[in-house]
């Protein structure tokens, strides 16, 4: 080496100490991974760092190395998969928390079973206090068979009991309950709801759809500390998964205020653990546009300003709008709610939200509802002209084949939920046929039309665990084991893709793309460790993926070590 290229090198290195010794030092560094950021301009790295809540820098880890202080925190990610936070963009979030001190009834897989464990829970629920949850599913029962009240009568003689389908479109009512509701043979079916009955037109027990509310509206209200033990037992357990933000949205005609003030009183305490964006009922736009809060309006860790409608119910509850009839049910098209009747109504309050900057997030699963509903979006953008309102059809499951473009062209994200696919691929062909499953759960062709993607789970009505969202992605191997290569796997996406739509994707939902979704210097880092790298294994074993450690807003949530 000459004198001349020595002095370069050594000037080089001085001033590379001088910049290493002003800069700042992080609070935390997380270092020696496998980091698949999301973000193309630099997809791979292998360390982080953090100052406050942001990701400061990100690339090899001598290079991170250079922002270690005396205080900083530095986690060695054991050449583990490392990943931005999961966005779940469909959650019943409060719900969940609920949920999971309910009577678990998904796996009853049998009458016999069902009753059984609803009896064993009344026989410690105290006197005035009703039975909920449940999330039950007929469908693996031998024969299937919707239950009736007879079933759960005699075990339940006493406590009203209000079960739901796991679809939620659907749920049983004990006698009590329909009782305590008003509900007799001459009770009349609301509009966009049925009460299912019997050959002498008594009430079965099942109410499907709006006919739910008649019972519902009957459940006392919940105590704040039920409703804060809710919220914390769902943040915990989310932070358990790796979910570091979800989406809450309103069932139908739902009023989420309660839930609202338990997370903002969460994030008072710096105890709101995952950042929650929260969509209210379309109807109760009035309510948000008077205040003056359009979409993503609050906090990082708390926001408002989405509106949720429903346009149908379920295709397990046969309640989803179909062009025609249900294969299984062939006077049957399905049902199209109370709020979307008349049509002249919902239109009204599109164009009024829609003037408010509020965004819309309309349920829509048959191909009818869905249709419907980028009929209406069509007519407020004709009306209204272009703008960036980041329309959201919630579950997009049974698309026409000709609404794959216009779906595009009117720039609406499909905010889907993969475990659907292989939980309803059980049974979903004797619904609608050989013909309509070609396009139903139709990820590939969404993204092969350039339509945008936000994954979720629909929790509780499949499981929050963002591994087995995945893995329904990528695999589409039914529950029942009977297509391990694939549920219409024409419609697979690969892991690449589901990763970007459950993190990027479903950050661009809420209007967070610039904020979270990736791991790029400058957003808030949200940061999880996986215990096996989904890059190297068999799709077949991801459900066995855990997390091991979760970040949300540079501080460690979780950590299973």
């Amino acid at each position: 080496m000459t004198a001349r290229s020595l002095l370069v090198v050594l000037l080089l290195a001085m001033k590379l100490l001088s910049v290493a010794q002003n800069r700042p030092a992080a609070d935390l560094i997380i270092t020696n991974g496998k980091l698949y950021t999301v973000d193309r301009s630099r997809p791979r790295a292998e360390a982080l760092a953090v100052i406050g809540e942001r990701i400061v820098a990100v690339g090899t880890a001598t290079d991170i190395d250079q922002w270690r202080g005396p205080g900083t925190r530095v986690i060695d990610a054991r050449e583990r998969l490392v990943l931005p936070g999961f966005n779940d963009a469909h959650t019943h979030f409060m719900d969940g928390g609920f949920q999971l001190d309910n009577v678990q009834l998904k796996d009853a897989d049998s009458p016999q079973e069902f009753a059984r464990r609803i009896g064993e829970r009344a026989r410690h629920t105290p006197k005035g206090e009703w039975i909920l949850g449940g999330d039950w599913d007929e469908e693996k029962w031998n024969p299937p068979q919707l239950p009736g009240k007879e079933l759960i009568d005699p075990v339940t003689p006493h406590t009203p009991v209000l079960v739901n389908r796991y679809d939620g479109h659907e749920v049983l009512a004990n006698s009590m309950a329909l009782k305590l509701a008003g509900i007799t043979a001459q009770t009349p079916d609301p509009p966009g709801g049925t009460i299912l009955r019997d050959a002498q037109g008594n009430p079965t027990g099942i109410l499907k759809d709006a006919a739910m509310d008649l019972a519902g509206r009957k459940v006392p209200t919940f105590s704040h500390d039920r409703l804060l033990h809710a919220a914390k037992r769902a943040l915990n357990y989310a932070a358990v998964l790796g979910v570091t933000s979800v989406q809450e949205m309103a069932g139908m005609g739902e009023d989420l205020g309660d839930n609202i003030r338990i997370y903002g009183e969460l994030q008072e305490r710096g105890e709101l653990t995952s950042r929650i964006y929260v969509a209210q009922p379309l109807e109760r736009w009035q309510d948000e546009a008077k205040l003056g809060i359009r979409h993503a309006y609050g906090s990082s860790r708390l926001q408002v300003g989405a509106l949720k409608m429903f346009a149908d119910g379920s295709l397990g509850s046969r309640t989803a709008y179909f062009f025609q009839p249900y294969s299984d049910d062939p006077k049957n098209r399905g049902l199209l709610t109370e709020g979307m009747q008349p049509l002249s109504k919902v239109r009204s309050w599109l164009m009024n939200a829609d003037d408010a900057g509020l965004q819309v997030c309309m349920h829509a699963i048959g191909d009818q509802a869905i249709s419907i509903t980028l009929d209406l979006f069509g007519e407020v953008q004709r009306l209204h002209g272009d703008g960036d309102r980041r329309w959201r059809i919630e579950h997009a499951q049974h698309l026409a084949q000709k609404d794959f473009d216009r779906f595009a062209a009117l720039k609406v994200i499909a905010s889907v939920q993969p475990y659907h696919a292989i939980d309803d691929g059980r049974w979903a062909e004797r619904r609608i046929g050989p013909e309509r499953i070609k396009t139903t759960y139709g990820f590939r062709s969404l993204l092969d039309h350039g339509v945008r993607l936000a994954l979720g789970t629909d929790w509780t009505v499949a499981p929050l665990n963002p591994m087995l969202t995945l893995y329904a992605a990528v695999t589409r191997a039914t529950l029942d084991g009977k297509n391990p290569d694939g549920w219409v796997p024409e419609q697979k996406i690969t892991l690449a893709e589901a990763i970007e739509a459950y993190t990027l994707g479903s950050a661009y939902a809420e209007f967070q793309e610039n904020e979270k979704g990736s791991l790029t210097p400058g957003k808030l880092a949200d940061v999880i460790i996986l215990s096996d790298d989904l890059f190297a294994i068999n799709p077949k074993n991801i459900p066995d993926v855990k997390v091991v450690t979760t970040v949300v807003g540079g501080r460690v949530v979780w950590n299973k070590e």
